[in-house]
């Protein structure tokens, strides 16, 4: 079985917040991290256990801002992890551009831009990218991403290419399994937007092994690159001409468009969507997961369609699609179906946080096994939309249709066990998804496991203390209580409920230089020191 990805995150302490954010993100989605300091071992040299985090990584996420320009430590991990292989995926968290010494290591990665809210999606692109990274791979050509700097440069260098180029093109073509490059007509006009953070098409690490020469040629901007002539590919019929990357690539090319997928452009993108596909997905790879062709190849017909406000992956014929939001053009292949509907269910809700809702959606079961959740009867916004359905009571574990309406966030929500899912606690977030059918959360709700959770949380809190809650988790202090005590255990501690659980007022107080356990109610709390704030119960 292939194992997990795991992802290092490169960031500079003035910015560690949004890096657990994005540490949180992705790990919700099976991407395990390694982050600083909470994975330095305690007692071991600080910059070794860096070195060892990278070195164990198969992908390296930095975090580029104004601080990690002028962070030494994060120009040092970087230069470790070009020198490793590892793959790079700068993320820009402010407008800035890489100071030079960093330019010199990312300057030909794909950048996400995630400096504007909301920033969920551009994480879920990132985590589909850092899925795609195969470690014993053999790096596939890369198209390159010029910083804004460099752009005036590559652009007249780029000019004087693209006429050599096309003296050599009205010769002969070359045979070649990559096209050349080709300068963009003088009319080339508007061209169709990328999904936001990313060059058109799929998010592409940086790697550092070396390309051929007219590979290491940067793109001159981020926009989408201009039509390109279609060289003669091995074993594609004489007529029709081999099939683009993707046909966002030619933004004034026709369609319907006729051409041929050869066996080795299969397999070397990404694609969004199933049926309707956003149209900087891989075309021959979306050609495969729609069945229009096999994986050996052939010759396609396809056709744009209007944008969507929702793609939806799913497995199909060897090609593992994603889900993505609002996406202005579509691609549909010729003799295959257009979505049903209601259609697929995405994995959360968040991936378009402008979805108008009710929404109907079906689960499949491979979906209901698949995430996290957050909360119970109110979700967050990014728990696992079908595993959420099932923790709710709206379908079985088999899977079923459900409708989900976004309701505003929560200052807390708390898991609970259900139906053979366990939810999990959390804070504030920003959006609340429930299910319809189901009831909206009692009140007073259940309490969570410690009230910590949230430290803004407004108090006196009530809440109601389950059996289990009351039997589980580790109490610091007597009467008053460490805040990140197992707030259910500690109330029996202080004699608030009993073993078999009830409703407890729980209020914040400042935090002591000293917590001092002791055995009470058959529960024995433990000694502790400062900790910054406490709990007291009414």
């Amino acid at each position: 079985m292939t194992p997990a990805p795991t992802a290092f995150i490169s960031h500079a302490a003035d910015d560690a917040a949004t890096a657990a954010e994005l540490c949180r993100h992705l790990e919700s989605r099976g991407i395990r991290c390694w982050i600083a300091p909470r994975d330095v071992t305690p007692g071991r040299d600080y910059a070794a256990e860096i070195l060892s985090g990278i070195e164990s990584c198969n992908a390296f996420v930095l975090l580029l801002s104004g601080h990690s320009n002028e962070s030494h430590f994060v120009h040092r991990e970087v230069e470790r992890a070009t020198s490793k292989g590892k793959a790079i995926f700068p993320v820009r968290i402010e407008n800035v551009l890489p100071d030079r010494e960093l330019e010199l290591f990312i300057s030909s990665a794909h950048w996400i831009d995630a400096w504007e809210a909301p920033q969920s999606d551009q994480w879920e692109r990132l985590a589909q990218a850092i899925r795609g990274v195969r470690p014993t791979a053999t790096p596939a050509a890369l198209r390159r991403h010029t910083p804004p700097a460099n752009r005036e440069r590559t652009l007249r260098f780029a000019a004087a290419v693209g006429v050599v180029v096309v003296a050599i093109l009205a010769g002969s073509w070359i045979m070649r399994g990559e096209r050349a490059p080709d300068a963009p007509p003088a009319d080339s006009g508007p061209r169709p937007a990328a999904p936001a953070g990313t060059a058109e098409g799929s998010v592409t690490p940086a790697r550092v092994a070396p390309a051929a020469p007219d590979e290491t040629l940067p793109r001159a901007s981020p926009q989408p690159a201009a039509e390109q002539p279609a060289a003669r590919t091995a074993g594609a019929p004489e007529a029709v001409a081999p099939c683009p990357q993707t046909i966002a690539s030619g933004p004034k090319r026709p369609t319907p468009l006729t051409c041929h997928c050869s066996a080795d452009r299969i397999g070397d993108g990404t694609v969004w969507g199933s049926d309707l596909y956003t149209t900087d997905s891989s075309l021959c790879d979306a050609a495969v997961h729609a069945g229009a062709i096999v994986r050996s190849g052939g010759t396609v017909t396809v056709e744009r369609q209007p944008g969507r406000l929702l793609y939806v992956g799913s497995p199909r014929n060897g090609v593992v699609s994603h889900d993505y939001g609002a996406f202005g053009t579509s691609m549909h292949f010729a003799g295959t179906p257009l979505p049903a509907e209601p259609g697929p269910c995405p994995t959360r809700l968040s991936v378009n946080l402008n979805l108008p809702t009710p929404f109907t959606c079906t689960c499949s079961a491979d979906r209901v096994d698949d995430g996290t959740v957050w909360g119970s009867d109110l979700y967050t916004a990014d728990s696992s939309l079908c595993q959420a359905a099932v923790h709710a009571g709206a379908i079985a574990r088999s899977g079923g249709t459900v409708t989900i309406e976004r309701r505003p966030g929560r200052l807390l929500y708390v898991g609970t066990p259900r139906n053979g899912v366990v939810s999990h606690d959390y804070g504030t977030f920003g959006t609340s998804i429930r299910f319809a059918g189901t009831p909206d959360p009692a009140e007073p709700g259940p309490c969570p496991g410690r009230l910590s959770i949230n430290a803004n949380l407004p108090t006196p809190f009530t809440c109601v203390c389950s059996a289990d809650r009351v039997n589980e988790g580790t109490v610091w202090g007597t009467d008053l209580y460490a805040a990140d005590s197992s707030l259910c255990r500690a109330a029996l501690h202080a004699g608030a409920v009993a073993r078999s659980g009830g409703t407890v007022t729980v209020e914040y107080q400042p935090g002591l230089e000293a917590y001092v356990g002791t055995r009470r109610n058959g529960v024995a709390s433990h000694d502790y020191g400062t900790y910054a704030s406490s709990i007291r119960f009414r």
